[in-house]
């Protein structure tokens, strides 16, 4: 598996999680649990730009990628 493959990998797995976590908190009726879950929600959703700026850079460094 390439590089630019693992990141797209994390990248749709991070979404994933995302809306995963953002699920979990519309499925319990504890404002704490779902507080924790949002926020958690959130922490993941960060990630995505910056693993999609990541992936921009190993795509215009690396000329097997370029389309």
């Amino acid at each position: 598996m390439t590089t630019k493959n693992k990141i797209e990998e994390a990248i749709a797995n991070a979404e994933m999680l995302a809306g995963q976590l953002k699920s979990c908190a519309l499925d319990t009726d504890v404002p704490s649990v779902r507080e924790m879950y949002n926020r958690m929600s959130q922490q993941v959703e960060e990630m995505i730009p910056k693993l999609r700026g990541r992936l921009g850079h190993v795509v215009s460094e690396e000329p097997q990628y370029r389309t």
